[in-house]
């Protein structure tokens, strides 16, 4: 008998992941079921497969979702992250086993010993970021490891951008998933990590200001900014009194002095509403942000207050400009919290337009010693270009370890239970393996200490 995957949710991450299961549905015996609160978006996905079903799926109707996960042999969740933890529970009642690409959060850590009562697995953070990350991280670490060398000091980067030759904005920047994730870049607080042996917190405000300028052969020159919480890393990597460890997001060069001029402003901050009058301009909208001008100011006397406000440089100021928050044209959306409105205008500049395509870029940076006591670098760093605007490089990238998992799973390749991580080389090492089959794959280098 075949089994099935259900998979909850059709969005954008979910294309590559579909259509490579659907792939292997017939050779493999499984069939795909899908399911979206928009069934023609389920159904589109399908594309008329024999082994494809599909079901609407609504968020509200617990009890019609835990059906479907109770017929289902394996699920595939493309949820909000925030509806994790009740599929998660659906899954250890239904004992129906569960991977996702959503970070590890603590309501689902807190059922481990229950997912393993119920004698399943639930797979967390196997996607790209987190997902490739850990895979490629580990199997890096664990072989300097096996070589006798001790690591000091691992970083790690990852951003979605665009394809350099559709690359037309000095941004270097296109929306290639959520633009609200992008839009409240920097709102979540602190980042920590360590640096030559010493914690450091850095809050927000200087989150776009200590940069880290990553060349990647192939790709270009990049800013890393650093992520939220680097520090548990030490502990899911196993490498514990580490030197340096730091995760962050990659841009395009110059692009973090450009929101960091937004961000100083407060134009990204989501905690206030505002109803501006009809006619409003961008340019008297971010005069609002800056202070000390007088309404109706020119674009050069809004331009010197927001230089003053946030310390820009003119490189920045000028990114600001090719926004169009100097200028006269009105508000698209002239109510809501400012980083609506922002949103509003930035999802019509950094669209991607048709035939553009997407690029993933993923970097590590190892120092370790070696057995003699030499201090090395390597680095390891990822390249991906998207196919077309269905299956970009960041459906792939989220979508194509999932669907391996899968695949393992229904074949009886892994077979733990509890909750998980793709932190073991059980799981790292064929899904790297199956990666680099479809074309996704790391280029290491050792490097002058």
């Amino acid at each position: 008998m075949s089994k099935r995957i259900v998979i909850l949710g059709a969005g954008r991450s979910s294309s590559s992941l579909i259509r490579h299961l659907l792939q292997h549905a017939g050779d493999e015996g499984f069939t795909v079921r899908i399911g979206d609160l928009d069934p023609e978006l389920a159904a589109r996905k399908a594309e008329g497969h024999p082994a494809a079903s599909t079901f609407a799926l609504d968020a509200g109707n617990p009890e019609a979702r835990r059906k479907e996960i109770e017929a289902a042999d394996l699920v595939i969740s493309m949820l909000p992250a925030f509806l994790h933890p009740e599929v998660a529970r659906d899954a250890i009642a239904t004992r129906t086993p569960l991977i996702t690409p959503s970070y590890l959060s603590p309501e689902i850590a807190a059922m481990d010993a229950d997912a393993k009562a119920a004698g399943i697995p639930i797979l967390n953070e196997l996607g790209l970021d987190p997902g490739i990350d850990h895979l490629s991280a580990m199997e890096v670490i664990d072989g300097l490891r096996a070589e006798g060398n001790t690591l000091t000091g691992f970083e790690s980067y990852t951003g979605g951008l665009v394809a350099p030759e559709s690359d037309d904005n000095p941004w270097h920047y296109k929306f290639t998933w959520n633009p609200r994730n992008v839009v409240l870049a920097g709102q979540g607080g602190s980042a920590t990590f360590k640096e030559n042996g010493r914690i450091r917190v850095l809050p927000p405000h200087r989150l776009f200001q200590e940069i880290t300028a990553v060349d990647v052969p192939g790709a270009g020159r990049f800013e890393g900014y650093a992520n939220r919480d680097s520090l548990a890393y030490e502990e899911i990597y196993g490498i514990q009194g580490i030197d340096t460890l730091v995760r962050g997001t990659l841009r395009g060069d110059g692009f973090c002095g450009g929101w960091d001029a937004v961000f100083q402003l407060g134009m990204n901050r989501d905690d206030a509403q505002v109803a501006y009058p009809e006619g409003t301009t961008w340019r008297d909208f971010t005069a609002g942000f800056s202070g000390g001008v007088p309404q109706g100011a020119d674009t050069e006397a809004v331009r010197t207050a927001v230089a003053k406000a946030t310390g820009a440089s003119d490189r920045a100021l000028d990114l600001l400009d090719n926004l169009g928050l100097f200028g006269d044209a009105p508000l698209p959306k002239g109510s809501g919290s400012p980083a609506d409105i922002l949103q509003a205008l930035l999802e019509d500049r950094w669209a991607l337009k048709p035939g553009d395509l997407d690029m993933i870029v993923m970097w590590h940076r190892f120092r370790y010693r070696d057995p003699e006591g030499r201090n090395r670098v390597r680095t390891s760093h990822l390249v991906h270009i998207g196919e077309d605007e269905t299956h970009t490089a960041m459906s792939l990238t989220v979508g194509l370890p999932l669907a391996l998992a899968a695949r393992m799973w229904v074949r009886g390749d892994w077979n733990a239970t509890g909750v998980l991580l793709p932190t073991s080389a059980d799981l790292y090492a064929p899904l790297l393996k199956g990666l680099a089959q479809q074309g996704i794959a790391f280029t290491e280098t050792e490097l002058p200490a």
